[in-house]
């Protein structure tokens, strides 16, 4: 199953000029399967949902875009926001009982931009661009059940070094477009190792290891990257929170 786990609307993204209906019509034509729902501001409700699907037999995933102290982090499972989800370390002490997915978004975003260093997670660490290894012993990363490796909205050199280090430590991959308008959808993309029917059979999967990334399905060029064995994915709540 291919998924755009990353993408948002004008339902609950106020950057967004990508209408639900808009999003519904362009997913099918690109042959997608699916699409997340992560959105900035807003927890979309079934019925919502199922308005907007309406016979298509497409599927909507409702997500959540958090914006943590370790920068952005996609949330499968969890029903809306709340207060202790800034605080990625608790975000993930929260998924650990819920059972709800995080996945780090765009998470080496500006790395490799010129000027000041503002790639919240290097500077925390004082990691520095092209220090693979390093950034691959960043604590936050514990928390997270997978990485981004392809975001439609990040710089190709920012995605690779993410693409490394998942590949380092083993860590499953997504792709997402980070869409906000029909333009670039599925230019990031998730296979999907099943047939999840709910935010919480997404999560289940996600953090199982049976995703990857895939990029340039909107061009008619998809290609995969794979950065785990699938038989060793970590198990991320035997780690102690830091």
């Amino acid at each position: 199953m291919l998924l755009d786990l990353h993408v948002h609307t004008t339902r609950g993204s106020g950057d967004s000029s990508l209408r639900p209906e808009e999003l519904v019509e362009e997913a099918i034509r690109l042959g997608l399967a699916g699409v997340c729902l992560t959105e900035h501001t807003y927890s979309w409700t079934d019925d919502e949902i199922e308005r907007v699907i309406g016979e298509t037999g497409i599927r909507l995933f409702r997500a959540l875009e958090v914006e943590t102290d370790a920068g952005h982090a996609l949330v499968i499972g969890e029903n809306g926001y709340h207060s202790d989800m800034r605080n990625f370390a608790l975000l993930g002490e929260r998924a650990s009982k819920s059972g709800a997915a995080i996945v780090l978004a765009h998470p080496f975003r500006h790395l490799h931009a010129p000027g000041p260093q503002r790639c919240i997670l290097t500077v925390k660490a004082g990691v520095e661009p092209g220090d693979v290894k390093g950034a691959s012993e960043i604590s936050f990363l514990q928390h997270a059940h997978a990485l981004e490796v392809v975001n439609g909205a990040t710089p190709e050199t920012d995605n690779k070094f993410a693409l490394d280090v998942a590949t380092i430590l083993g860590y499953p991959s997504t792709g997402g477009s980070d869409a906000h308008s029909k333009h670039g959808l599925a230019s990031g993309v998730t296979e999907v190792d099943g047939d999840p029917r709910n935010p919480a059979e997404l999560a289940e999967i996600i953090r199982a290891g049976g995703v990857k990334a895939g990029v340039d399905l909107h061009v008619g060029r998809l290609r995969f990257m794979d950065t785990q064995d699938r038989e060793t994915a970590p198990d991320h709540d035997a780690q102690t929170p830091s």
